[in-house]
């Protein structure tokens, strides 16, 4: 009885332990004590890197913002990772290269994009099982040698 006991324990306590959530950080979230340092109108590009580290991203289309991404999330088991919290720090340089400003926003601004398994066909020739078996009987030469492509000059 204490053997059934013992191992049914064994394996109720490695089941509950499969349970256990996986917590994946991603990304680079600046500490807050770094943030603070900077100085707005005296922090340079330099000075920003060399405390908050390089940025996850930078503008599209102007280098006067820098953004540092975190995000948090949690896998149960086999289910879908869920985020739990996600931080977007925007650093905005003025034309002198200095912090202008600095945002933070949260995963509210977030938006999630489902994937589709759907593919597009693509228009064109598709060739049937009989024309890429006898397709290229006869393009590749002759008795006399393999093809040889006319020069600009008109010689084979």
């Amino acid at each position: 009885m204490g053997l059934t006991l013992g191992l049914t324990l064994f394996v109720l306590g490695s089941g509950l332990g499969a349970c256990t959530p996986i917590v994946d950080n991603r990304g680079n979230l600046p500490t807050q004590e770094a943030v603070d340092q900077l100085v707005i109108g005296g922090s340079s590009r330099a000075d920003v890197q060399r405390l908050l580290g390089s940025p996850t991203a930078a503008g599209t289309f102007s280098d006067k913002v820098w953004y540092y991404i975190s995000r948090k999330q949690e896998t149960i088991a086999f289910l879908k990772p869920a985020p739990v919290e996600q931080t977007i720090l925007s650093v905005y340089f003025d034309d002198a290269g200095l912090v202008a400003k600095m945002t933070a926003t949260g995963g509210e601004t977030v938006e999630f994009i489902d994937h589709t398994a759907e593919t597009t066909p693509t228009t064109g020739h598709s060739m049937g099982f009989l024309e890429q078996l006898f397709g290229n009987i006869g393009r590749f030469g002759s008795k006399d040698g393999p093809y040889k492509a006319p020069t600009p000059t008109g010689q084979r």
